[in-house]
């Protein structure tokens, strides 16, 4: 027997084969590791709420004989439906902010924050701009036909829609005008936006063409050409 048992050893020592360095290991990287301590973490917090919870609500049992004394399971259950309600009102909250202000709130990984323009520059919203200024331009230029060639002279005028100097800005905010200018071939500033516009502003110029520019350069051409 016991010869057996040594032919048997020796068999197998000969029968290894040797191993050698820099073999493939299945590990994890870096960025799963951090996700998966985040989960482990996550799904332990929410275990010990329900625990605390589950003891608090039994507690509470002692004094009310209509509170049914719960399970580990059950408030566990309890916490996961209450949690999914939570998720459905949130969202519900966001769908109604975002139809109150259509383009106002951009996806910022599980939640949403406010766009600014200086950031998130809207191209439709720089499109609408631009239009208005150039639908204000074609309505002035059938007042000068009607009038000998001269733009009302101020922005109140009667005979002029009112509404067309209030742009295209959400709150309202009336566009700029400087009387005393008439269409021709210079250049200069006849209605611009205000600075609640934000960093790059749209502009009427006398000869008909309707431009973007920096707040600073529309500033610093305003006062060249009108003064202080």
């Amino acid at each position: 027997m016991t010869v057996r048992k040594t032919t048997a050893a020796a068999f197998l020592l000969l029968a290894t084969t040797p191993a050698f360095a820099g073999m493939p290991s299945l590990d994890l990287t870096d960025v799963a590791k951090a996700r998966l301590d985040v989960i482990s973490f996550f799904i332990f917090v929410y275990l010990l709420c329900a625990l605390i919870f589950r003891w608090l609500w039994n507690l509470l049992s002692k004094d009310f004989a209509w509170m049914p004394r719960l399970t580990f399971r059950r408030s566990l259950a309890l916490l996961i439906v209450a949690g999914l309600f939570l998720y459905f009102i949130l969202t519900m909250i966001s769908g109604a902010r975002e139809l109150m202000t259509p383009g106002a709130w951009a996806k910022n990984g599980i939640t949403y924050k406010l766009r600014t323009p200086d950031r998130d520059p809207q191209p439709w919203l720089d499109a609408a701009r631009q239009r208005w200024l150039e639908t204000l331009r074609d309505a002035l230029r059938d007042y000068a036909a009607k009038h000998d060639g001269k733009l009302p002279p101020h922005a109140y005028v009667t005979d002029f829609n009112a509404t067309l100097w209030k742009g295209a800005s959400p709150d309202g905010h009336w566009l700029i005008y400087i009387p005393g200018l008439t269409f021709g071939p210079a250049n200069r500033v006849l209605v611009y936006e205000p600075a609640t516009y934000g960093p790059k502003r749209w502009a009427l110029l006398t000869d008909g063409t309707v431009v973007q520019m920096n707040a600073e350069e529309l500033d610093e051409r305003v006062r060249k050409e009108f003064g202080p």
